[in-house]
């Protein structure tokens, strides 16, 4: 018997035995065991409501996250959408745009002279190796363009169409030497012939040949077209007398023009299609 009481068991017991009697005791003191009940089991309780409102909130936060994310990617691919869908509509009002622009502008040319048939272009491309003197325009054979016929702006002639594709036309510059243009000056009536000069064209100008001797021509004086041959309609703007010399042979002056509508930089043209005594014979104007 003795040895029970030394034993481990007998102090575990005996441990545990005063245990309970202070929690009775103290539980008589407080007026009641329910508050030791509901102490003991918030003790035990209180660790396990906390991990469980940790994990709760990890998941809660993580779903959140994903939702936020998915939420985020669809309100993103709307936005690039409309994105697309502005910059398309403004694609478009900056062809209709321009589409106006060339329309006012052939409106004007038209309203000068009013015989001309007239098909609006733009310019798409420039040769490098001769910028001066060619350039290429959007309207070709199926917009009924043929060669040889005038290329203007309203500010005045451009040049002629040469090499005429299905759907695009080679328009060869007043600055390039192989296109002749009859002209007239407006203050004098005297005649001449305007044509591209390889010199002159690098400062983009044009020289005039046959002007009569006893001209009054002068500085300042507006070139026209004289309408002969058919080629040009009469009266469209080419240029400014910019210098007047007497040719050396000594019976005609030379002038020196300023184009009005400078070939080089001109972005929207308009091609002459048909006008009053306009020649159809391609193959003659050719030979010009």
């Amino acid at each position: 018997m003795r040895e029970f009481f030394r034993s481990l068991q007998f102090k575990i017991f005996a441990a545990i035995a005063l245990v309970l009697i202070g929690l009775m005791l103290r539980s008589a003191l407080s007026s009641g065991s329910s508050a030791i009940t509901a102490s003991v089991f918030g003790t035990v309780v209180s660790p396990l409501q906390a991990l469980s409102s940790t994990v709760s909130d990890f998941f809660y936060n993580a779903f959140s996250s994903i939702a936020s994310a998915g939420q985020l990617r669809s309100e993103n691919d709307a936005l690039k959408k409309q994105v697309s869908d502005l910059r398309s509509q403004l694609v478009n009002y900056n062809q209709m745009q321009q589409e106006n622009e060339q329309y006012q502008k052939m409106y004007s040319i038209s309203k000068e002279n009013p015989d001309l048939k007239l098909t609006p272009a733009r310019v798409i491309s420039r040769d490098p190796g001769q910028w001066y003197s060619a350039f290429t325009i959007d309207k070709g054979a199926v917009d009924g363009i043929q060669p040889y016929e005038p290329v203007v702006t309203p500010d005045g002639l451009v040049g002629e169409t040469t090499q005429v594709m299905a759907t695009t036309t080679v328009v060869t510059t007043i600055l390039d030497p192989t296109v002749k243009v009859s002209i007239v000056v407006s203050e004098t009536g005297d005649l001449g012939l305007a044509h591209g000069d390889r010199d002159l064209a690098a400062k983009g100008l044009l020289a005039i040949d046959y002007l009569p001797k006893d001209s009054a021509v002068a500085n300042g004086n507006t070139i026209v077209t004289a309408g002969r041959a058919g080629v040009f309609p009469p009266n469209l703007k080419v240029g400014l007398v910019q210098q007047v010399k007497t040719q050396n042979s000594g019976i005609t002056l030379y002038a020196v023009c300023k184009p009005l509508a400078d070939p080089t930089t001109v972005k929207d043209v308009t091609v002459v299609t048909n006008f009053t005594g306009k020649n159809v014979d391609t193959a003659a104007a050719s030979s010009k």
